[in-house]
């Protein structure tokens, strides 16, 4: 579950896209789906999930039109999207995070990341390995990555919006 802080940041930014397909990467339980999907009423909502179990325990067919289970650092994303990772970036190893990151930067319209920007050490939970904190992203680390784009500082969180 990913924390609350900069969600309506989110939200603005998701609204005033006026997208028509959303992609959240890591929905985890869906909540971008469930809290924001009513903003974008004419967009297709996508996720992709690396942990198989998560769909069925979380009813992710219900939430989304797609459901991909999937590595992201392998996934075809398609061009002109709206990709959401949402707590994603900081369960990745630092140099697939960028390169995840470069490379969205190629496809998508619109790129919204979120990550701790205080230490959180996270391991295994509900049986997935891949929730795991691989790398400690600060501040200013992802803001040098992210080009400086419109972005939101809490206390927890850091929000980045990237637009083409």
């Amino acid at each position: 579950m990913s924390h609350h802080e900069g969600r309506d940041w989110v939200a603005d930014r998701l609204k005033a896209a006026c997208p028509t397909l959303v992609i959240d990467v890591g929905p985890g339980e869906g909540i971008y789906s469930m809290l924001m999907r009513p903003l974008t009423p004419s967009a297709r909502w996508e996720c992709v999930e690396v942990w198989g179990p998560y769909v069925a325990r979380f009813n992710l067919k219900e939430k989304y039109d797609a459901v991909h289970v999937a590595d992201v650092r392998g996934f075809d994303f398609p061009p002109g999207a709206v990709v959401l990772l949402g707590d994603v970036v900081e369960h990745l190893p630092e140099p697939d995070g960028r390169r995840l990151l470069t490379e969205l930067r190629a496809r998508a319209d619109h790129l919204m990341v979120s990550v701790p920007i205080v230490t959180l050490h996270q391991g295994t939970v509900h049986g997935n390995p891949h929730e795991a904190h691989l790398t400690h992203w600060t501040w200013e680390a992802m803001d040098e990555v992210m080009g400086g784009c419109d972005s939101y500082r809490g206390d927890v969180l850091g929000r980045w919006w990237w637009s083409r």
